[in-house]
């Protein structure tokens, strides 16, 4: 088709996604787990043996390291086509065509941003508690007791002996 040619401006998608690089001081978390060991005499008759008992216990040490992170970011531009072809002919849209193309992308010096992202660290503590328990202490007071006869009175002494138990408190003050 023969004809003077006409120009018409399309608008294409054009989407890029660049890897924004950063330096980030990251904890680094080194554990190792330590058998703790506790040794107790025990006699049995005329022998004595020593007994021991083990259990393990985690030890964590956090250090910082400096790493470098990424995070991509992605955008889409509207790119304008000119598009020509001779009078007449008309515009038909075609069939998606997408492709990878590297391209060189000047930018500014990196921008950090941080968020704080709590962590569970859990480990096993092991702690002796003392349990208390009060007893009974008995202790003899003895006292003197005098009563009245009428026939032939006269002083007796009869020794009694009475028993007082008592619990020690703090109350008390004989904890």
């Amino acid at each position: 088709v023969q004809g003077p040619e006409i120009c018409r401006t399309e608008y294409e998608s054009e989407c890029w996604t660049k890897q924004e690089e950063h330096d980030v001081d990251d904890d680094v978390v080194e554990c190792e787990t330590i058998q703790d060991e506790k040794c107790e005499d025990e006699t049995s008759g005329y022998t004595t043996f020593t007994k021991c008992t083990k259990w393990p216990r985690e030890v964590c040490n956090v250090s910082k390291k400096n790493v470098k992170k990424y995070t991509p970011i992605t955008g889409c531009t509207k790119e304008p086509r000119e598009l020509c072809a001779p009078a007449g002919c008309g515009f038909k849209e075609g069939a998606e065509v997408c492709y990878d193309k590297t391209q060189t992308i000047v930018q500014d010096a990196p921008k950090e941003e941080c968020s704080l992202e709590p962590q569970r660290t859990c480990a096993h503590v092991t702690k002796l508690v003392p349990k208390l328990e009060p007893t009974e202490e008995c202790v003899d007071v003895p006292k003197e007791v005098c009563t009245r006869s009428r026939n032939n009175p006269r002083k007796v002494k009869k020794p009694v002996v009475k028993k007082w138990c008592y619990v020690p408190t703090e109350e008390s003050g004989l904890a």
